[in-house]
């Protein structure tokens, strides 16, 4: 039995200036297969549309997190996840919607990074806490410590897994990383339940 769909979090997290040099989404073909007609012309009409593209990504790719979670299968379609954005300032939120099913999705935008977070229920972002940490093996570990009540392993399939350490308890967790950054996002009080 899979992970509860309304229990489950997602991020995700682009390394600016290690996009610019990975990928020309300029190129023919790439935004037809990454956004959708609105979506494209978002990129393309925006003020800077390389931070736009990412933003767009960060969005589809923090909702597939859940749903990959939910389902248990790795796929990527991101023309099934649909996003429409809010901006009000530096504030940067929105809504991916995926099939049936709707995320809703708060950002950060800085000079060097994007960072999305998606969840089920709006309340839900109240109860979550973001630890940004060095990428690499140890990360893990840094984390263990830094949270000390929690351990942060992976299962067997490479997925996250926050265990509390007194009660056992699985807790909503999702890891992301782009060249130099990474970012945990973690529930004290959302419980995975099968």
């Amino acid at each position: 039995m899979k992970p509860n769909l309304l229990k489950l979090i997602g991020n995700d997290l682009v390394d600016l200036r290690l996009a610019a040099i990975e990928s020309n989404w300029r190129r023919k073909g790439y935004l037809n297969k990454i956004c959708t007609p609105e979506e494209q012309k978002l990129v393309l009409e925006a003020a800077m549309p390389d931070e736009m593209l990412w933003l767009i990504w960060t969005m589809k790719e923090a909702a597939c997190k859940i749903v990959q979670r939910s389902t248990g299968i790795r796929k990527y379609e991101p023309l099934n996840f649909c996003c429409t954005l809010n901006t009000q300032g530096i504030e940067i939120s929105g809504m991916v919607s995926y099939f049936k099913d709707s995320f809703l999705i708060r950002s950060e935008l800085q000079s060097t990074f994007i960072h999305s977070v998606a969840v089920s229920d709006i309340k839900d972002f109240d109860q979550l806490h973001l630890q940004y940490l060095k990428p690499g093996i140890a990360y893990k570990a840094e984390f263990n410590t830094i949270t000390e009540l929690y351990q942060l392993a992976g299962t067997p399939s490479g997925i996250p897994e926050l265990t509390h350490q007194i009660t056992g308890q699985k807790h909503a967790v999702s890891v992301s990383h782009h060249g130099d950054y990474l970012a945990v996002i973690y529930s004290d009080s959302l419980l995975l339940t099968d």
